[in-house]
């Protein structure tokens, strides 16, 4: 992914793995950093990307959701980099640092960190705007929303996040989600708003189609709630 004309300062690496999405975001003026959903498989590219972005103080490493298709490096990477790793506090796992029960705002030199909760897709989905970046995980993806048909998923949740993010959300912000199955195409929510049709269909549509989604569960499953829940 590519994103031309990013505000002075600000960068952003990602990572492609199969349709996954992981992203290093960070501003070179003020020399802060984040990274969003990282994977295990990608720790190499990790290292190397954080360590030649310059950044000297990494705000945190985020997982935006509980994964269940992949196997999360997040609380690994967060020790390596100094930092704290930042989920909701309905996440399962034992090894967050910082927890997010409510709408958050973080302060930043390079801008405000907010943290959305978004619970739907998972019971502990956030959404996470920092300076040009709106990242969305599993709630919005390309063009569609993440299933709802994995455990713990909500579709009357789900939509009451997708009202949440409409209300936060700024046009010009660059559409940052953790899938696309045809690679990180680059998109603003503006965009999204105007093709995105799960982002316009009322609430009844939108909870029907999503409870009657079914498809074949992710092949690594059982591994990576196993894994992800320690």
């Amino acid at each position: 992914m590519v994103i031309n004309n990013l505000p002075q300062g600000w960068n952003l690496k990602t990572i492609v793995n199969e349709d996954n999405l992981t992203y290093v975001a960070y501003n070179s003026v003020t020399q802060e950093g984040i990274v969003v959903d990282p994977m295990r498989e990608d720790w190499e590219k990790l290292l190397t990307v954080t360590r030649d972005s310059g950044v000297k103080r990494w705000i945190s490493v985020i997982d935006t959701h509980t994964h269940a298709d992949h196997v999360s490096c997040a609380a690994k990477l967060a020790d390596e980099l100094e930092t704290s790793l930042l989920m909701s506090e309905a996440a399962a796992t034992t090894k967050v640092h910082l927890r997010v029960s409510l709408d958050t705002v973080i302060p930043t030199q390079a801008a405000p960190l907010e943290i959305l909760m978004t619970p739907g897709h998972t019971p502990d989905s956030i959404t996470v705007v920092w300076g040009p970046f709106l990242f969305t995980g599993d709630t919005i993806l390309y063009g569609d929303t993440g299933r709802d048909d994995l455990p713990g998923g909500d579709p009357v949740e789900h939509y009451k996040s997708l009202v949440e993010i409409k209300k936060a959300a700024r046009n010009e912000l660059y559409f940052l989600p953790g899938h696309d199955a045809k690679g990180g195409r680059v998109s603003t929510w503006g965009e999204q708003l105007k093709f995105n049709s799960c982002l316009t269909q009322d609430r009844e549509s939108f909870i029907r189609e999503a409870s009657a989604f079914q498809a074949a569960a992710p092949k690594n499953l059982k591994e990576s709630l196993f894994e992800n829940m320690k």
